[in-house]
């Protein structure tokens, strides 16, 4: 096991800490870029909020409201050129991973200049653009889902081309991202559901998929899906659980900070496939994961048996020593299955409308934009074009 893991973004947590984001603000810019989406800060209070909290510490700032779900390259291009001709000097995303990963691009964009996407990977031909400079960064999340609060990564969608890929640099990291878990609140119950998903799938991708012996990381693991487990249920039925909601965020945190996930190999097919999915169909990303996630433990726990037994014995306390390999494993994804639809997380594609007319272009555009090169996609079982359409047919 080897690994270099540098966090560089300081966390400030807790209900209330929201207060802090003039004071923090002040000590890096002048004048901000808000990064946001179309309705629910606004909706919510917490766009008037951030803004009277600038401007009592002196910091002026402008508004860039119409980051999408799956936020768009040329919204990113935009964005970036909205910063310019107003002078900010550092970008605030607030709201969720949208936002968040949208204000990263900027960032990205407005320093080191071309478009957004000239620096992310869709294909093994394409040359790419390097990262030379990113402006500050600061992230306040207002959902617990995809944590990029505390990484260096962010996620966009060129939907002229239907490809959705990730854009991860060590200049990305925020400066500091405040979450306070009171700013979740009035998140919906679909939409908190579709978050904790989210969360797991961040610990449980490398978790199955690396052949390296990380007891430690298993343990953060096993302890995140745990925590998330117990607290999700809580949080969709009543929004204004501060407790849940602050166990959902530091989850959410913690889970893709990078210390989970240190020394672990393999790959994170899940998200390749979803991003297909949301790239062609628009629907969230939370919900996208949900419907394959079964089905991908399903279709690869042969090749990682001990692994799957161990899930069932520390996540969900089967006794697995009374019964073979193969009804351990048989239990911990039937017992993982049930509490998804005893939460209200469980879809299949029919649910969100999609049909089977895509499975074989979307499993082109995986092999090539997650593939980097090969014909697979990387996992403890690696993923062809037809295992990626079996798995489709799963989920149906």
């Amino acid at each position: 096991m080897k690994f270099i893991w540098s966090n560089r973004t300081k966390l400030i947590f807790g209900a209330g800490e929201f207060a802090k984001l003039g004071i923090e603000a002040a000590a890096i810019g002048k004048h901000a870029l808000i990064v946001t989406g179309k309705s629910s800060t606004k909706r919510s209070g917490v766009l008037d909020k951030a803004m009277d909290l600038l401007r009592a510490a002196g910091v002026s700032s402008t508004v860039f409201d119409e980051i999408e779900p799956n936020p768009r390259s040329k919204t990113v291009d935009r964005a970036a050129a909205t910063l310019k001709e107003k002078g900010c000097d550092f970008v605030i995303g607030l709201g969720g991973g949208s936002p968040m990963d949208a204000a990263k691009s900027i960032a990205v964009v407005a320093s080191s200049g071309g478009s957004i996407w000239d620096y992310i990977y869709s294909n093994p031909d394409k040359e790419m653009r390097d990262v030379t400079s990113v402006m500050p960064i600061v992230t306040v999340p207002t959902l617990a889902a995809t944590g990029s609060e505390a990484n260096g990564g962010s996620v966009i969608t060129n939907w002229e081309t239907n490809e959705k890929a990730p854009l991860i640099h060590p200049l990305m990291y925020p400066v500091f991202s405040i979450i306070d878990p009171e700013l979740t609140a009035s998140v919906p119950a679909d939409y908190t559901g579709d978050g904790g998903i989210d969360i797991i799938s961040h610990v449980m991708e490398s978790y199955f998929s690396s052949p390296v012996h990380t007891p430690l990381q298993d343990r953060f693991s096993e302890g995140v899906i745990r925590t998330v487990m117990d607290h999700l249920g809580l949080a969709m039925a009543n929004g204004n659980d501060i407790d849940a909601r602050s166990h959902l965020s530091w989850a959410s945190t913690v889970a893709l900070s990078g210390i989970v996930n240190a020394g672990r190999l393999g790959g994170f097919p899940l998200h390749a496939m979803e991003h297909s999915i949301s790239g062609h169909y628009d629907i969230s990303h939370g919900r996208g994961l949900a419907i394959l996630m079964p089905h991908l433990m399903r279709y690869t726990a042969e090749v990682a048996p001990d692994k799957y037994v161990q899930f069932a014995k520390n996540v969900f306390f089967v006794d697995t020593d009374s019964m073979s390999p193969e009804a351990a494993i048989d239990a911990g994804i039937s017992k993982f299955t049930e509490w998804m639809k005893q939460t209200s997380v469980y879809f299949t594609l029919s649910d969100v409308g999609i049909g089977s007319e895509k499975f074989e272009v979307m499993a082109d555009d995986i092999i090539r934009v997650s593939g980097y090169g090969k014909d697979y996609i990387d996992n403890a079982r690696n993923l062809y074009k037809e295992d990626i359409i079996k798995i489709f047919e799963m989920a149906r």
